[in-house]
């Protein structure tokens, strides 16, 4: 039995014993890429693709809870970079004979391959190129005027190994944004001199950060107070206290696709910057036809409940929206496909496939996978949400309605899908080039 899979069995032993429960074959399948040798492991993306979960669901709730409870066993802080090192320890521990037999697979292997057998500073330097190393992970900037806010939002976010910046005023604020440019802003509102509002309002004014994705962290939790965030620039709104599951895997989802608009940027500066070397060029429309604004796009609304479903569509069409209607999971994705529509709002309890499963066939089918969906449900804890996330929704919001943040989240979700459909664009020109 190659070494890995000895390590592998031996871990879902080790796992067993303390938990009660054997690993998930998700876990199994995140655990077994932690283990190889003589090659640069997959990253959690990667390994996301494979197995049809999302990355956020991979990185944020599988990985996170194998590394805590393996920590646990441990009694030390055990992460995918030193999780070989520790299984060896335990194996030594407890079966020396098994190691020896593990040790030598690991030198025939090496020798048969023609590599060294690799030792535990070159391991430890195959796993940090896939995990991430300081200088190459996300960096946030957290503004918060209260200490214990910012200290709490600081441990989660370096927990996960992001690179955190703290400010404690909005003139801070904006100074540290200008130099460090960050991937993501998470911004209190309520703060003496200048609030959160109006500091997100400068930040957009200024072509240096108006791309960086703003993320409100407030205790003001009035439909009012949210929409006024979404009004001046903000890509998403949490209220405290906060969810540190719910807010990590907002922030990965905000700092994805901050990403994709950078990415844009990029290209578009390129593009005008051929132009302005080609006079006679014909300019380009970048628009993205179908979605290009509020008033052409299309939505699909997907609801048993007929009340919900009149109430819904009767709000888009008064926005001017194009209006679809799907009351099973099985009309909506039987014409999906067919109507293409510019975003998708997602009931949860359906009466023949759930919401979930609807969101995760959609975005396996290469015709749907790009609309963005946005789950519309009562169900209200915390992992409804992040199940939400993981199966490739874009967006939550719950049962009762707010009408206003739910236009303000929808016009968000209708902006990146035109952006992204442009970066498709884009990339398809030049490939074809």
């Amino acid at each position: 039995m190659p070494d890995s899979e000895r390590l592998l069995e031996f871990a879902n032993q080790l796992f067993d014993t303390y938990t009660g429960k054997a690993l998930s074959n998700v876990q199994m399948h995140v655990l077994a890429e932690a283990l190889v040798t003589g090659f640069r492991p997959k990253t959690y993306d990667q390994i996301a693709a494979e197995i049809g979960y999302s990355s956020t669901y991979i990185k944020t709730v599988v990985a996170r809870d194998l590394w805590k409870s393996f920590s646990e066993i441990a009694k030390r802080r055990v992460t995918r970079r030193d999780m070989r090192r520790f299984l060896l320890e335990q194996l030594q521990a407890n079966d020396t004979s098994q190691l020896s037999g593990i040790e030598t697979s690991l030198k025939t292997g090496a020798t048969a391959a023609g590599m060294s057998t690799p030792n535990d500073a070159a391991l430890d330097d195959t796993f940090a190129s896939s995990a991430g190393s300081p200088s190459s992970a996300p960096c946030i900037l957290v503004v918060d005027d209260q200490p214990h806010s910012l200290a709490l939002l600081t441990e989660v976010l370096e927990h996960e190994k992001y690179e955190v910046w703290p400010a404690t005023s909005g003139a801070d604020a904006l100074k540290k944004a200008g130099m460090l440019l960050p991937d993501l802003i998470l911004l209190d509102v309520n703060m003496p001199g200048m609030n959160g509002y109006e500091v997100c309002r400068q930040l957009k004014a200024d072509p240096r950060t108006q791309l960086i994705p703003v993320i409100f962290v407030s205790a003001l939790d009035e439909s009012c107070d949210k929409v006024q965030g979404f009004s001046v620039g903000g890509t998403d709104y949490i209220t405290k206290p906060i969810d540190t599951l719910e807010t990590l895997v907002r922030v990965d989802h905000q700092i994805q696709l901050g990403a994709t608009q950078a990415q844009l940027s990029r290209l578009r500066d390129n593009e005008q910057l051929q132009d302005s070397n080609e006079p006679s060029a014909t300019p380009q429309n970048t628009s993205s036809g179908r979605g290009a604004s509020d008033a052409k796009a299309s939505i699909m609304v997907v609801d048993d409940d007929p009340r919900n479903l009149s109430l819904l569509v009767h709000l888009l069409k008064e926005e001017g929206y194009e209006v679809w209607q799907a009351a099973t999971g099985a009309e909506a994705l039987r014409f999906a496909p067919k109507i293409l529509p510019d975003l998708i709002l997602l009931d949860i309890n359906l009466p023949d496939i759930g919401g979930y499963d609807v969101c995760h066939q959609l975005k396996m089918n290469d015709v749907t996978k790009l609309i963005p969906v946005i789950f519309v449900s009562a169900l209200n804890e915390t992992w409804d949400k992040v199940k939400g996330f993981a199966f490739g929704g874009s967006d939550y919001v719950t049962k009762p309605l707010e009408i206003l943040e739910l236009n303000c989240r929808i016009r968000n979700q209708l902006l990146l899908w035109q952006q992204r459909s442009q970066l498709m664009r884009i990339r398809a020109t030049e490939d074809s080039i």
